[in-house]
């Protein structure tokens, strides 16, 4: 038997598909997990409109603006680093001065990068999407799907909310890891 269902868009701007006996009702979207009110099933294409309420202010980051400022140079900082450093000098150095170099490139993008997802994750802390950063994180990989579980790691289990902690957390992290690899791959240098 062949259910009808009834497609809407929710507040987020995904497109749900919901069986048509849930028109009216209110029904969670999987995406952002807000509970979104189904059309009714008498109106074809429609769309859920939103009373108008208390408009919100704009949220204010815990964050300093200064520290998006720190992420965005470690970040264009160790890019620039491995670029000048695997497309120009490359040929100039040996295995055991790039093994020596390689955190002066790989620190400053891994402080960056986790950096700018931890602001990114307390957004939606402060935004009310989720309570916790590791909820925000799972929020993260349910959109970007498990490839981003790697990355996403170090939120899970820090409870900080402090995007500079969280950083440096991740920064040691992948410190651990990048000494191990280098003990596995090169246990002479």
């Amino acid at each position: 038997m062949n259910r009808q269902q009834t497609e809407f868009h929710a507040s987020c701007g995904h497109l749900i598909s919901v069986p048509a006996d849930r028109a009216g009702q209110n029904v969670r979207c999987p995406h952002c997990h807000r509970v979104v009110p189904a059309p009714a099933a008498d109106v074809p294409y429609a769309s859920p409109v939103l009373t108008p309420g208390p408009v919100p202010g704009p949220t204010t980051s815990a964050e300093p603006a200064a520290l998006t400022a720190l992420y965005m140079t470690a970040l264009i900082a160790g890019v620039l680093g491995a670029a000048c450093i695997y497309l120009v000098m490359f040929n100039e150095l040996d295995e055991s001065e790039l093994v020596t170099i390689t955190p002066l490139w790989f620190f400053p993008i891994v402080f960056g990068l986790y950096g700018f997802v931890s602001q990114r994750l307390l957004r939606r802390i402060s935004a009310g999407h989720a309570q916790t950063l590791s909820q925000a994180a799972r929020m993260s990989i349910e959109v970007a799907g498990y490839w981003a579980l790697p990355a996403l790691f170090p939120f899970l289990v820090l409870r900080w909310r402090s995007s500079l902690l969280v950083s440096l957390a991740a920064a040691v992290f992948w410190a651990v890891l990048l000494w191990f690899f280098f003990a596995a791959v090169f246990p002479t240098l």
